[in-house]
C-alpha cells in the first residue's frame, strides 16, 4: 500500500480520484451525487450551511497558520476578521444562498463572529501546529480480494498537530447541534485520516472532531474518535461497493431530509 502522497490538493485532483465527501454524497442520494459529480449539473443555489462552514474553515485555517508561525494565538479579532472577509465572499458568489427560515446574511455573520469568539476561548490549542489542510492520497485496496483499486482516495486533512506526545489528526466542523454518539462512532471522515496517517508511518496517530456549535449560546467542543483495524476495513468495504455501484451507472433517488436544500432539487421532479 502507497504512503501518502505529498503534493499538492490541486495536483492530486488532476486525475482521477474519490474523496470521502463523494462516497458518502453517493451513500445519502446516488441521484444527487450523479448531478454533481457524473453530470456536472448546474446547481439552483448553495445551502448557507455549506457557505458558512466554508467561511468558519477559513477563520480556523487562519487561526492555526498564526500558531504554528508565532508559536502563540493571533488575536481574537484577527479571527472573526479571517471569516468576515470569507463569508463576504459566499454570500458575494453569483450563485444565490439558501437561507434558513427568517435569517439574513447580517444575522448569519454576526453568528459566525460569535461562533469564533467561542472557539477562541474553548478550542483546541495543541502544542505544535505540523500542517494545516494537509493533502493526501492514498491507493484504496479490496479487502477482499486484496486488489489495489485503480481510483485513490484524495482528500486534506483540517489539522495535523502534536499534543501531549501524540500527533493528532482534527477535523473541523460546524454545527447546529450536537453529534450523536453514532455519528461520532461512524463517520468515514476521521477514520480516513487515520487511514492516511498510518500510511504515512505515523507511530500511534490519534483524531478528533472540532466542532463549533451554532447553538443559541456559541461553543466550542473537541471530541476525540476511536477507530482501529476493522474500522479501516469497513471503510474499505464501503467505498469498494459504492465505487462498484458508481461504475455500473446506479443512480436511484433517496428521498428525504436530505432534499430540503438539495441544489439539484429543481431537477429531481420535487
Amino acid at each position: 500500500m502507497s504512503a501518502i502522497r505529498t503534493m499538492p490538493l490541486a495536483d492530486l485532483r488532476q486525475g482521477l480520484h474519490v474523496s470521502v465527501s463523494q462516497i458518502k454524497s453517493w451513500l445519502m442520494c446516488p441521484r444527487k451525487y450523479q448531478y454533481q459529480y457524473v453530470l456536472g449539473t448546474e446547481p439552483a443555489h448553495r445551502p448557507v450551511a455549506l457557505a458558512f462552514g466554508t467561511a468558519c474553515h477559513r477563520a480556523l485555517e487562519a487561526f492555526y497558520e498564526y500558531l504554528q508561525a508565532h508559536g502563540r494565538k493571533p488575536p481574537v479579532d484577527q479571527v472573526q476578521t479571517a471569516f468576515v472577509d470569507r463569508w463576504a465572499v459566499e454570500v458575494g458568489d453569483p450563485l444565490p444562498l439558501l437561507f434558513d427560515e427568517d435569517q439574513t446574511a447580517d444575522q448569519a455573520k454576526d453568528q459566525g463572529v460569535a461562533l469564533l469568539g467561542a472557539f477562541y476561548q474553548q478550542g483546541f490549542v495543541p502544542d505544535e501546529v505540523i500542517a494545516v489542510e494537509q493533502p493526501f492520497g492514498i491507493e484504496l485496496v479490496d479487502p477482499e480480494t486484496a486488489e489495489v483499486c485503480d481510483i485513490p482516495m484524495v482528500g486534506a486533512i483540517d489539522l495535523v498537530a502534536r499534543h501531549q506526545g501524540r500527533v493528532w489528526m482534527i477535523e473541523h466542523k460546524t454545527a447546529a447541534r450536537r453529534f450523536t454518539a453514532d455519528r461520532i462512532a461512524w463517520d468515514f471522515q476521521p477514520t480516513s485520516y487515520l487511514f492516511a496517517a498510518r500510511n504515512l508511518g505515523l507511530d500511534n496517530p490519534a483524531a478528533a472532531f472540532q466542532i463549533l456549535l451554532k447553538t443559541k449560546k456559541p461553543s466550542c467542543e473537541t471530541i476525540p474518535v476511536n477507530r482501529n483495524h476493522e474500522s479501516e476495513i469497513e471503510m474499505l468495504d464501503t467505498f469498494q461497493h459504492a465505487l462498484r455501484g458508481i461504475e455500473a451507472g446506479a443512480f436511484p433517488r433517496n428521498r428525504g431530509w436530505g432534499c430540503a436544500d438539495c441544489q439539484f432539487k429543481h431537477k429531481c421532479g420535487g
